[in-house]
């Protein structure tokens, strides 16, 4: 709240008509106008997600409706997703940020649906992942891997991730999958701590679909957009996912190789 106001000041001092969702407006108080749905879908020149990853997720889903380009700032410990880092966001950076176009980026992210007798019951939309997992703790799930309608495995596991290469560093990397340079387009499929030989990740391209379908099983099985509520699915039902074709934008202040931001994240060492 403190660093939200504090921008906000910086903002409107400079002539810049700040808003914030209805919650949030009601914490920052002055210099901050509440933005109605109607402004959320028209889009705004540019929107701040301050604080860790989960909030950057957040605030992207509400970016992806009308095409804003998105700037995080890091609040949080990782901050994977973050362009800024808290002490940067200075004066003079807000000066760059108003008085030139920032460079844009795009990410891919995934769309799909749960499909049960032919019928679709949820659709779904991610940055990151979408996850298909247990939820009673204990026992494995069984699950039908398919792609592009061609079966591939059935495991016992825990769940299965697909991920998109943005969120190759977030869940799909702490179940043993790959980092994927957000340069690529495709999804990475990642087992969890799966009952069988086969407990590596595959690639799926930028044109193909994943299907996961619930086998007979006694227990809850879940599926879960960037971590958010999980909705519950059974027997039979299908999860498809795909690339989506809206991508998220991204504003870019402090450019960085993508390699660099791996290395910087995670504290590995480089060479004298």
């Amino acid at each position: 709240v403190e660093v939200g106001r504090r921008l906000a000041e910086a903002l409107d001092a400079r002539g810049v008509r700040v808003s914030a969702t209805p919650e949030d407006a009601a914490r920052l108080k002055d210099s901050v106008t509440p933005a109605s749905d109607a402004d959320l879908d028209a889009g705004f020149d540019l929107m701040f997600a301050l604080g860790g990853d989960g909030t950057f997720l957040h605030a992207a889903q509400i970016a992806i409706r009308s095409g804003t380009p998105l700037l995080g700032v890091n609040l949080g410990r990782i901050g994977f997703l973050s362009a800024l880092e808290r002490h940067s966001l200075d004066d003079a950076l807000v000066d760059t940020i108003i008085g030139q176009d920032l460079p844009i980026t795009e990410r891919l992210t995934v769309e799909g649906e749960i499909v049960v007798a032919g019928e679709v019951k949820h659709r779904l939309w991610a940055l990151n992942d979408i996850a298909v997992s247990k939820l009673e703790p204990g026992r494995l799930i069984k699950l039908r891997l398919a792609i592009d309608n061609e079966p591939f495995a059935d495991l016992s596991a825990d769940g299965i991730i697909v991920s998109t290469p943005t969120g190759s560093t977030a869940y799909s990397f702490s179940a043993g999958g790959p980092i994927v340079s957000p340069a690529v387009d495709c999804l990475i499929v990642t087992p969890v701590s799966p009952h069988l030989f086969f407990d590596r990740s595959i690639v799926a391209g930028p044109g193909e679909e994943v299907q996961i379908t619930i086998l007979p099983d006694p227990d809850s099985v879940g599926v879960s957009p960037d971590g958010r509520r999980w909705v519950e699915a059974g027997f039979g039902a299908t999860v498809l996912v795909r690339p989506s074709r809206t991508r998220l934008r991204l504003a870019v202040v402090e450019p960085a190789p993508f390699w660099r931001l791996v290395r910087t994240k995670f504290g590995l060492p480089t060479p004298d």
